[in-house]
């Protein structure tokens, strides 16, 4: 259900990383359809929506 990859910032530019070797405090970018890599917070929204698909982790039948 994770994302095997992911674009992380470190040392000022963004690259595309193996999403196991995250560390906490890595700022991660996130784009539509993409799944998000780890826990993480948000800490900026470009969009005017947003939609989480929770059903794997809540064991909903359907999406909330």
């Amino acid at each position: 259900m994770q994302a095997a990859e992911t674009s992380v910032l470190r040392d000022g530019a963004w690259s595309v990383i193996d999403a196991k070797t995250l560390v906490p405090g890595d700022v991660i970018r996130v784009k539509q359809g993409e799944c998000v890599p780890a826990d993480c917070r948000v800490a900026s929204i470009e969009s005017i929506a947003l939609r989480a698909e929770q059903a794997a982790l809540t064991g909903e039948s359907v999406s909330v």
